[in-house]
């Protein structure tokens, strides 16, 4: 089993690391304080050389079966495509950032992924003082054009499905969507989420909110009972653990349904949960350590669109009435294709 560290905010002080063999060997902890002395990275894996290390920092629990659930994903792949030494820590907390980082790099680790825009002044930090260490955030603009890059997608792309499917399944003409925190990206999600939904009925009513963390699902639950309250029928969220909550206050509701994002949870709430948006960043995390596995890496920002090849932007589940599912992906072909250009918005309440 791959390592991982617990909640961070704990800072556990114990973790197991893979050898090259798959087999747990013990390995000392990140330090609580930052006080290690600093380790030079090593090596970046290639032919005959040292094993490539890989850490990846998780806002929440990877059992939230979304976007940290993705992470791990990700965790896999890298391990199975490079044979590389991974391990990852759930449950950071933003505000630990810069210290989790630290912590890693001093442990010689040649690249530490950010998993959450939340997690980029940090990176920006610390990439400063491990010129040798490589740093990858998603979800985030930021770049030094050395050891610091970062990847986005375009996010409005594969919103506007969501979007356009709660506006083709709402009965009551409302629909809303809950998320955690507002920067760039996750403007442009929720932004994109509302074009998709203007775009199968333009006389939609759109309610959005941000409860502030991605994480709660009470705070996540009062807020999609608000727009229950408001007729809303359908609702979509960008969360991780919130996403519970949302789904909670559907099955409390008559009629309401939820599209989730990332992986197919449907299983979890197959009563209310009509589709996933199917939307994994694994994928373009391996194109940025194959550059680092090539000697081709480059401190730059670099935007993914949706691929043409990617599969169903959305899931299939019972719930899901099959015309409606075969219009969503027409529209994802036409978006795909670049017929429909989905203009990326991010700019966040009150700006």
């Amino acid at each position: 089993m791959r390592p991982r560290m617990g909640h961070l905010g704990l800072l556990v002080a114990g973790a197991m690391a893979l050898s090259a063999c798959g087999n747990g060997t013990a390995t000392d902890a990140p330090a609580t304080d930052g006080s290690a002395s600093e380790a030079p990275a090593s090596a970046p894996a290639s032919a005959g050389d040292e094993q490539l290390r890989v850490a990846l920092i998780l806002p929440g629990e990877t059992t939230d079966r979304g976007f940290n659930a993705t992470g791990e994903m990700a965790a896999d792949l890298i391990e199975e495509e490079y044979g590389a030494d991974v391990t990852f820590t759930e449950s950071v907390n933003p505000a630990n950032q810069a210290d989790v980082y630290r912590q890693y790099a001093n442990q010689g680790y040649d690249l530490i992924i950010g998993w959450g825009g939340q997690f980029t002044d940090g990176a920006v930090e610390v990439a400063e003082e491990f010129a040798d260490t490589n740093f990858l955030v998603v979800s985030s603009g930021a770049s030094n054009g050395s050891n610091l890059a970062s990847y986005d997608t375009a996010i409005e792309d594969w919103q506007f499905l969501a979007g356009y499917l709660m506006a083709r399944l709402s009965e009551t003409g409302v629909v809303g969507q809950v998320s955690g925190q507002c920067f760039p990206s996750t403007a442009a999600n929720q932004n994109g989420t509302r074009d998709g939904a203007l775009y199968a009925n333009p006389d939609i009513e759109w309610l959005a909110t941000y409860t502030g963390d991605f994480e709660d699902p009470t705070a996540a639950q009062q807020a999609a009972q608000a727009m229950i309250d408001e007729d809303a029928d359908v609702l979509h969220t960008n969360l991780n653990q919130g996403v519970f909550g949302v789904v909670q206050a559907a099955q409390d509701a008559d009629g309401v349904l939820v599209v989730t994002e990332w992986l197919d949870n449907s299983d979890t709430a197959p009563d209310v949960i009509v589709s996933t948006l199917n939307k994994s960043y694994a994928r373009f995390v391996l194109n940025k350590v194959e550059e680092l596995v090539n000697g081709e890496w480059e401190g730059v920002n670099e935007r993914f669109p949706l691929p043409d090849d990617w599969g169903p932007g959305v899931f299939d589940t019972d719930l899901l009435p099959d015309d409606i599912y075969e219009e969503i992906l027409e529209v994802q072909e036409q978006v795909a294709s670049g017929e429909i250009e989905v203009e990326r918005d991010e700019t966040c309440p009150g700006q």
